[in-house]
């Protein structure tokens, strides 16, 4: 997973309590998050995942 976040500092903490609350129990799945300076179409942030099936 990779994330991208334009108010980095702003909404890190918050990303973090969303990501934990869709990805329980632990392991969590490894991610990249990444601070940019804009994004397409004004947003606040993207979401990039690669998911496998069982």
């Amino acid at each position: 997973m990779r994330i991208f976040l334009t108010e980095f500092k702003r909404d890190y903490d918050t990303m973090n309590a969303v990501y934990r609350s869709y990805f329980l129990p632990k392991p969590l799945p490894a991610r990249t998050c990444i601070g940019v300076t804009g994004l397409a179409r004004d947003a606040l942030v993207e979401i990039d995942f690669v998911a496998k099936r069982p």
